[in-house]
């Protein structure tokens, strides 16, 4: 376990090397944005490696003489300081110098697109709901091997698009926690599925429960993992409402427009599948 000025120090001793390679000096550690920051800066650009509640961002600032800049997101990581060790801190370390490297290294494409931000917290307190992209961002902390399908996605269609992230990725690593996987992995997971769903755009929520946990084809011990870990009664009835209409017999027309959607268009009307099948559901249940 590690004291948090204590785990950047670490996590600075780590990095240093990659960052010096590359010409960055190193600026200082130092107490901010309710965290500790280490900070190491080049031509102008300045990278942060922030620790704050149990994650590690990279943000980058960019300053000239017109304007001082605000600092980005670039990368999340985990670190749970409660958990931690040299050997988790020499993993995230490795993870950190990979980022630098594609961030900054000399065959970073520094004109490809940016991934859009998260919605914070705060915002949502605020009024705003989670979006997809919010969601995935959560899901990379849970499985990091997804980061570079997530940036991939964003590379190739200059946005982020949620549906083909999770049908061609991001479901495998979901199903087999849900179906086997630990108990520490899945209360993380479903926590994380929780949140969103409850705050989540109405697109958020459809990716959820269609999307995502609609995979899940009815199975009836994936359906009590979920139910085990869901106390959310409303996100549950519709998580297993959508099951039982994609397994029957009416819900392979369905499947097949889940596995094969439509190309991609920018004007997407908000809800629309799974309030159809929703609705379809309940016509079913009234005859």
């Amino acid at each position: 376990m590690f004291e948090r000025t204590e785990a950047v120090k670490a996590i600075h001793k780590g990095c240093a090397e990659k960052f010096e390679d590359l010409g960055f000096s190193f600026a200082g550690i130092s107490e901010e944005e309710g965290g500790i920051c280490a900070d190491f800066t080049k031509d102008g650009l300045t990278v942060r490696l922030l620790s704050h509640d149990n994650l590690l961002d990279m943000l980058e600032k960019v300053s000239d003489e017109e304007s001082e800049g605000s600092f980005k997101k670039v990368s999340v990581n985990l670190l749970e300081l409660d958990d931690c060790d040299e050997k988790s801190l020499k993993s995230l370390c490795n993870e950190i110098n990979d980022s630098i490297s594609e961030s900054y290294g000399k065959k970073a494409v520094k004109t490809a697109t940016k991934a859009p931000a998260t919605v914070s917290r705060a915002a949502v307190r605020a009024g705003m709901t989670y979006d997809a992209n919010t969601l995935a961002n959560k899901i990379l902390l849970v499985y990091p091997d997804l980061k570079s399908a997530y940036k991939e996605n964003i590379a190739k269609y200059d946005q982020f698009l949620s549906d083909e992230f999770f049908v061609e990725h991001g479901n495998q690593y979901i199903l087999s926690t849900i179906r086997s996987g630990d108990a520490q992995t899945r209360k993380k997971l479903f926590k994380i599925l929780v949140d969103m769903y409850q705050d989540g755009s109405s697109e958020t929520q459809n990716l959820i429960c269609v999307t995502i946990l609609g995979e899940m084809n009815n199975d009836p011990d994936m359906m009590e993992v979920c139910r085990s870990y869901v106390e959310d009664d409303e996100f549950y009835e519709t998580v297993k409402a959508v099951n039982e209409l994609l397994a029957s017999g009416k819900g392979k027309k369905l499947r097949e427009k889940l596995k094969n959607p439509p190309k991609y268009k920018p004007e997407k009307k908000k809800g629309g599948l799974m309030a159809n099948m929703l609705d379809t559901s309940a016509m079913q249940q009234q005859k």
